[in-house]
């Protein structure tokens, strides 16, 4: 096109056009690649913010499990009242903090002590021997100097690496006192500031989470209730970085920026619940942690708010409010991508020139061309369509047709015109239907529609749909020509076949997934009881108590099933049933272990679909019924077989989703029930030790003591007599120097064994110390006393003793007897009178029983004697 025609008229109209065209689709392009990157920058902004919600979650959920070991440290507090240093490092042994909850520096135990109890606290402290027979000779409280009150570290676990902690008060950091009178004041776990540890030579950032420990059987419920209740705390130690470390992986770290801001006391609301705003909005916000930094220290002051991809999370950790900050690292997943957006801009600029190119084309190519006969344009069109079949007729003759209705009709273009239209369709009714649409055309002058079956040459028959048309302006033929158009309806047919099995798809998806939301809800209930069950099985104080929470809840959890169960008794010998639930088929009260494959290989059973063959013994009542299974759990803690967990269920469960919940379920709950029961026994083996003489198997001093202020106090109230005998052995020091202490020792067992089988079950005995042994005896008055005293010292004298080096006899022993109210009006004088008496029978020979010759109400010589202390070893035998 040249220049001249460029300034013509019309060139000059195609020229304007074009550019506006252009101008149009470049307008549209920078619109486009706006678009574009305004909706990827908006997906990676909520991608990121997700992802950040998540990373905080798993933060606060971290910090919620390691809250739990400090209430269950309360909880041993408050059911055993005081523990030694074995006990602490026993229970933190069991705990397994290294697998169950990485990211601890230590476990503290802090005693609060008063100035005027400080020098007893360290002595307490130095002879503790229940890890190192040496004690702990070089305690002492760090830092020195006076203070108000102290907040000793009493035990810290592991040790290593915490040595600096250990004796260290965490009331002479002002920062930590703070968080220490919050806990004791409310009774809850509360958090300090950022602080640097002791321990940490390093001086990168740390906190604590303390709880309180109070007292036991002292009243709680108020702020000073709880202070002046309070025994100390107990607390676990993080290092930021490591805490940080064990929850973020590598991935997180690589693509985001994360800090973590300390911004003070979260803000109560008039209920006590905490917010997740600060007390002080002004306060100085302190940053603890930046995944950038490998060891922060203290107080760095916190920079402005990051730009570009961020988001920012709250955390209320021991009533202290963080703020979580995440910046999207460059070179991140996060980073914005351009390439798209580029791809848009070059892509629409090439679209918007090559649609220039092509209207110029177009716009040359018309006015070259001209304009072409309409109505030849649109038989054309009709006549070459490929889709549909094209007939022109009149009447019921056919003038001309076209491609696709020959292929249709199984023939060809030639052999149409001059046939008749009863050769094309397959029966007389279809004729008859063309026939009325042919008339209605006349009549109405306006088309019609016809469904029609054709035959195809081969026989086989085709379902279309006609659509006539008169040519009101005559055709090639002339007037009364008709146009057809045929359409093939197979495609059709084919295409609502696939519709419907589409929507039966989508309905069977439907009802799949309304399944899955009632298993989803069904599982979620299920965890919600389980989680109650734990929380009450952890509080239960008996056996029993476990027995009725697990009979309680188990109906619940496993509504289709039948169970029980069994614990190992005693001897070991058989396994007795403590609860059960449901109608149970195979109903055994005990049975041998040796009748359950579960028991004898410490492993559930059945373990496969192999392995349903084999019964367990006991359940073979179960098995008798049709359609019935059973699966056989043991109850297993700290690599201890405790008991079974036996459950009854239909035996097409097992093979179905719901079977398998109920057996990860089941898996739960032995494992808690497991925990629960160690937990029992581990208290109730603390509180053994506590009160009972390791030797012996008797009551202890400690024991006796309170036994005997309580039976006299009973005595004084009922008015009904307390006898006390002191029993010493004749002349144990001999035994020791002549045979050996572990003669001595055999001596004391079986003396503990004959006190054991002789005194009444109402009756309480016990080692008061060395060889010396206290019998109470409530509501026995002088006579009975003292013939109970003469059947004990006839019976040590028959005693012959069996140890290693051969066998002693001519064992004797002295007998000191006192009664309340006949010797002595005060109870408080009941024990002194016994021991009186006791240095008679030795003054008067030994081996033999001396009643004290005290009267009640009469005054009583000053004795010159010098008494040792009760529990000591006599040197006079």
């Amino acid at each position: 096109m040249g220049l001249k025609d460029l300034l013509a008229p019309p060139g000059r109209r195609m020229t304007v056009t074009a550019v506006a065209i252009l101008l149009a689709g470049l307008a549209a392009t920078f619109a486009a690649q706006a678009i574009a990157e305004r909706w990827i920058a908006t997906d990676m902004q909520r991608r990121f913010a997700a992802d950040a919600a998540d990373t905080s979650a798993a933060i606060g959920e971290r910090l919620r499990t390691h809250a739990e070991v400090l209430v269950s440290m309360q909880g041993l507090y408050a059911s055993i009242g005081r523990i030694d240093r074995a006990q602490f490092r026993r229970y933190v042994d069991v705990l397994d903090l290294a697998r169950r909850y990485p990211g601890f520096q230590a476990l503290q135990s802090l005693r609060y002590v008063t100035p005027d109890n400080l020098d007893a606290f360290m002595a307490e402290v130095r002879s503790d021997t229940s890890v190192d027979p040496r004690g702990q000779p070089d305690f002492t409280v760090q830092p020195p100097g006076q203070r108000s009150s102290y907040n000793v570290v009493e035990f810290v676990e592991p040790l290593r690496g915490n040595e600096n902690a250990f004796g260290f008060d965490a009331g002479a950091n002002p920062v930590q006192l703070d968080s220490l009178r919050r806990a004791a004041e409310t009774g809850r776990i509360v958090a300090t500031p950022p602080v640097r540890l002791v321990q940490d030579t390093s001086g990168g950032q740390g906190f604590i989470l303390r709880a309180p420990i109070y007292r036991v059987g002292e009243p709680a419920q108020t702020a000073l209730q709880r202070t002046a209740a309070l025994r100390g705390f107990v607390a676990t130690v993080y290092r930021m970085n490591e805490l940080m470390r064990g929850v973020l992986d590598v991935r997180t770290l690589q693509h985001m920026h994360i800090r973590v801001v300390d911004r003070g006391y979260a803000k109560a609301t008039p209920e006590g619940v905490m917010t997740s705003e600060p007390e002080d909005e002004s306060g100085l916000a302190t940053l603890m942690y930046d995944s950038l930094e490998a060891n922060l220290r203290l107080v760095t002051p916190v920079a402005s708010s990051p730009l570009g991809i961020a988001a920012e999370r709250s955390l209320v950790v021991g009533e202290r409010v963080w703020r979580v900050l995440f910046t999207a690292r460059p070179g991140s997943t996060y980073e914005l991508d351009h390439a798209v957006p580029n791809l848009v801009f070059g892509s629409g600029l090439v679209i918007s020139l090559l649609i220039t190119l092509l209207s110029l084309i177009v716009m040359r190519s018309r006015r070259l061309s001209g304009s072409l006969s309409a109505l030849n344009a649109e038989q054309r069109a009709l006549v070459d369509n490929p889709l549909a079949g094209i007939l022109f007729t009149r009447g019921h003759r056919i003038l001309r047709g076209n491609r696709r209705i020959a292929e249709l009709c199984g023939r060809g273009v030639d052999d149409l015109p001059g046939s008749d239209i009863a050769t094309l369709v397959a029966s007389p009714a279809d004729g008859d239907a063309f026939g009325t649409a042919l008339t209605r055309i006349r009549d109405t002058a306006m088309a019609a529609e016809v469904e029609l079956h054709i035959r195809h040459k081969d026989g086989a028959t085709l379902l279309v749909d006609a659509y006539g048309k008169p040519l009101t302006s005559g055709g090639r033929n002339g007037p009364g020509e008709i146009l057809w158009v045929i359409q093939d309806k197979t495609d059709a047919l084919l295409v609502e076949a696939e519709r419907r099995d589409h929507a039966r798809e989508l309905q069977d998806a439907n009802q799949r997934l309304t399944a899955s939301l009632h298993a989803s809800e069904t599982r979620t209930r299920e965890i919600a009881l389980l989680t109650e069950l734990s929380s009450l099985l952890q509080s239960c104080q008996r056996l029993d108590e476990i027995f009725a929470a697990v009979q309680s809840y188990a109906g619940h959890l496993f509504p289709a099933e039948a169970g029980a169960l069994y614990l190992f008794n005693d001897a070991r010998d058989a396994v007795q049933r403590g609860a059960h639930w449901g109608a149970l088929k195979a109903d055994v009260a005990a049975f041998h272990p040796e009748a359950c494959w579960a028991l004898r290989r410490g492993r559930t059973f059945p373990v496969s679909e192999a392995s349903q063959g084999l019964t367990c013994s006991h359940a073979a009542a179960c098995c008798a019924t049709p359609g019935s299974a059973f699966v056989c759990q043991p109850l297993i803690a700290q690599n201890n077989l405790l008991g079974l967990l036996y459950r009854e269920m239909p035996e097409t469960a097992g093979a179905t989703a719901a079977g398998a919940s109920a057996n990860q379920l089941a898996t739960m709950l032995a494992e808690q029930v497991s925990l629960a029961i160690a937990n029992l026994e581990l208290r109730e083996q603390l509180r053994s030790q506590a009160i009972r003489d390791p030797l012996t198997g008797l009551h202890n001093r400690r024991f006796l003591q309170e036994a005997l202020t309580r039976e006299i106090g009973r005595s004084s109230r009922s008015g009904k007599p307390l006898s006390l005998a002191i029993l010493d052995i004749d002349h144990f020091k001999r035994v020791n120097d002549s045979h050996s202490h572990e003669a001595g020792d055999a001596v004391l067992r079986d003396i503990g064994r004959i006190l054991y089988e002789t005194v009444r079950k109402t009756d309480i005995v016990g080692r008061y110390g060395g060889e010396e042994f206290l019998l109470l005896l409530p509501g026995v008055g002088l006579g009975a006393a003292e013939q109970r005293a003469n059947q004990v010292l006839d019976a040590v004298r028959r005693m012959r003793v069996t140890w290693s080096g051969g066998t002693l006899d001519g064992i004797t022993a002295s007998i000191g007897l006192a009664v309340m109210p006949l010797h002595v009006e005060n109870g408080d004088e009941l024990l002194a009178a016994a021991d009186i008496a006791l240095y008679r029978a030795k003054a008067q020979g030994r081996n033999r029983v001396v009643v004290t010759d005290r009267r009640a109400g009469a005054p009583q010589p000053v004795s010159t004697e010098l008494k040792p202390v009760p529990g000591s070893v006599k040197a006079t035998g």
